[in-house]
Order: structure tokens, then C-alpha cells, then sequence
């Protein structure tokens, strides 16, 4: 039974990210949500591989490679 949960629940993930990426590409909802509609449009950018990584997740990568977690303790 767990096992069933978790496989609805990563189909769900999955079909919430198609959806991101489709409605993102498509423009669909740009007269109901503007805002919306490109903050979708931006994650379907990252999601594709074509927008430059956030400056958040590059500076955390990068004290992650000059701290290592044994170092730490």
C-alpha cells in the first residue's frame, strides 16, 4: 500500500511538472495571470536547460566545493 502512495504521488510531481513546462511555453493564461504566467514561462526556462542558474544556487555550490561537510564537524 505505501508503495502505491508513493508511486500516485510521484506521477503527480511529474504531471505537475509537464503542466509548469507547457503552460510556461505555450503562454497559455498571459490574459488571466500575467504574473503567473511568467514566473512559468522562467521555470520552464530552468526546467529546459536554456536560463542561467539563480546566483543563490551558484554561491551555495560553490561554498559547497570549498567546504566539505567533514570539515564542518
Amino acid at each position: 500500500m505505501p508503495y502505491f502512495m508513493v508511486m500516485v504521488l510521484i506521477l503527480a510531481l511529474a504531471l505537475a511538472v509537464c503542466a509548469v513546462v507547457v503552460i510556461g511555453t505555450q503562454g497559455t493564461g498571459k490574459e488571466n495571470a500575467p504574473q503567473l504566467s511568467s514566473a512559468l514561462a522562467e521555470t520552464a526556462r530552468h526546467l529546459n536547460g536554456d536560463a542561467e542558474p539563480p546566483e543563490g544556487l551558484v554561491s551555495l555550490l560553490e561554498q559547497s566545493k570549498r567546504n566539505p561537510r567533514d570539515q564542518a564537524q
